[in-house]
């Protein structure tokens, strides 16, 4: 499956949309219970014991794959929870899984919010 890319210092990325809450922490969907801390413009790495490659809930961080997905994340944080959002231009590590909609991966840095 083709994910975005983008080119950082030389270097080329695959990218994507990291939706957090406004503390910066993930969402905690799907009854996640291993809630993240992220930082703007700093790797984030899952510890290695805990990835796990596959369409599985546990064992990566995910984010979106388009800025509507990452909308339609938001919209649906506020709906049903009243939880505020960020949604964030995303490098990604590697790919654990993909589909249509979402990306897992093993680490994560957050580059630039973005307001849609």
């Amino acid at each position: 499956m083709n994910v975005n890319t983008l080119s950082l210092n030389d270097q080329k990325y695959f990218c994507g949309y990291k939706v957090v809450k406004a503390d910066m922490t993930s969402l905690g969907l799907r009854k996640n219970p291993n809630v993240m801390k992220f930082e703007l413009d700093r790797w984030i790495y899952l510890p290695e014991e805990r990835v796990v490659e596959g369409i599985s809930d546990f064992g990566g961080i995910w984010l979106a794959r388009t800025p509507g997905r990452a909308r339609a994340y938001q919209k649906y944080m506020q709906k049903k929870y009243e939880v505020e959002t960020k949604v964030f231009l995303s490098l990604i590590d590697r790919i654990l899984f993909a589909n249509q909609d979402r990306i897992k991966t093993n680490g994560i840095r957050l580059l630039e919010e973005l307001y849609l």
